[in-house]
């Protein structure tokens, strides 16, 4: 939940404390570094937990996590000097950026120990080193914001704060694992275990950029104050997301059984089950907005967005959408069909780079909601496509099973 909803308590309190435009590069920030976390991370949490049969040594790990978290430095750094110099950035928001991915790097470096840890059946120890930690670091970042009303310093404070803490609830936690002392790691193994990832990183990259495309272009056409009032009518969008994971994620094992003891009509319902849930999360979520959506928001920002009302209708629709591919993406994975994912991901990555700029500039905000929405519901349908040639190979390899 923490994870969830960091950032919107932090523009919470940003936007009660400075300008609509300090809130608006706040929101451009966090979703750069987001997107840079990417790079960070490679996709390697997953691959790491579920190593059961010890592949790769915690050395590897770890060593590769450092290789991906210099590369999310000097990724950042080169993006911020191009964006810098294409649309104008100010030398403060420049630095706020920057400042922001490198608090992101924190969270690259640490999640490789709490893989280590959720490996050995103790992800207790990492969730509670990792919610101490958010904890601490928001009440940081308020504290500072309301007494200097300075978003860099803000951001250069609670950046070392965080950083602080983690090392040492890394090195508080990390004695009682004995893997986690393993020092010397192989190159070769490393580069091994890298390119093994690769794909995930690609998937979780475009993904990410696919999702966030609309505020790209925002940055680049139209003002931070507008960046802040589309960042805040998007932030109910992942509340669908987030719904459905806690009701899906506990049937991911028993779905993964199903698939591999061949019972296709079970999965089958299973997956129609789930996308009817999201169906009715979505409808709520979108009623609720109707009646209530933009008073509770305006409040909650202290900026009035009743003209934002359609856009929020619009986006909430959209995040319907997020919410089945994500629970598709995870039916496929299921499946062990995980590199067809990459079409649905550079298809719409590429519609997102060709047309989200012309889009925003013809109609504003309302085109950036709407064109997420678009984007959101061609990869559904890439997905699903994806899932019924699945479900078609896996039926005839079945009966050429029943046959012999």
């Amino acid at each position: 939940m923490l994870m969830a909803f960091q950032s919107v308590i932090l523009l919470v309190i940003l936007r009660r404390t400075m300008d609509l435009a300090a809130a608006g590069i706040f929101t451009i920030a966090n979703a750069n570094a987001n997107l840079f976390l990417t790079v960070g991370k490679f996709g390697m949490k997953n691959f790491q937990v579920s190593d059961v049969k010890k592949q790769f040594g915690f050395a590897e790990y770890r060593c590769s996590r450092w290789i991906s978290s210099a590369a999310m430095i000097a990724v950042s750094c080169v993006y911020v000097l191009i964006a810098s110099i294409k649309n104008g950035y100010s030398a403060e928001k420049s630095m706020i950026i920057i400042w922001m991915c490198l608090y992101k790097v924190v969270d690259a470096i640490e999640d490789v120990y709490y893989g280590e840890y959720q490996q050995k059946n103790r992800l207790d120890v990492g969730a509670k080193a990792l919610t101490l930690r958010m904890v601490a670091t928001v009440l940081i970042f308020a504290a500072v914001v309301i007494i200097t009303r300075n978003l860099l310093v803000s951001m250069i404070i609670s950046t070392v704060a965080t950083a602080l803490l983690a090392f040492i609830l890394i090195w508080t936690t990390a004695r009682e694992f004995e893997d986690t002392r393993q020092r010397s790691p192989e190159m070769k193994r490393v580069m091994q275990l890298m390119w093994l990832c690769l794909p995930l990183f690609l998937g979780a990259f475009l993904a990410f950029y696919i999702g966030n495309a609309p505020k790209y272009s925002i940055d680049a056409i139209l003002s931070d104050e507008l960046q802040a009032c589309y960042g805040f009518i998007s932030m109910p969008v992942f509340v669908i997301g987030l719904l459905n994971n806690f009701i899906f994620n506990p049937l991911i094992y028993r779905m993964s059984c199903l698939w591999n003891e061949n019972k296709i009509g079970s999965f089958i319902k299973r997956t129609l089950i789930q996308t009817i849930i999201v169906c009715i999360i979505t409808a709520v979520c979108v009623g609720a907005a109707y009646i209530c959506g933009i008073p509770i928001l305006s409040w909650l920002y202290n900026t009035d967005l009743s003209a934002y009302k359609n856009e929020l209708l619009v986006m909430l629709l959209g995040g319907g959408f997020l919410g089945l591919s994500g629970l598709l993406n995870i039916i496929i994975t299921i499946m062990r069909r995980q590199p067809a994912l990459l079409i649905g991901y550079v298809v719409t990555a590429a519609l997102a780079l060709a047309f989200s700029n012309t889009v925003v500039r013809r109609y504003g905000v309302m085109g950036a909601a709407a064109f997420y929405t678009v984007i959101m519901l061609v990869l559904c349908v890439i997905f699903a496509v994806i899932f019924i040639i699945g479900i078609v190979k896996k039926k005839g390899e079945k009966e050429c099973s029943s046959t012999v």
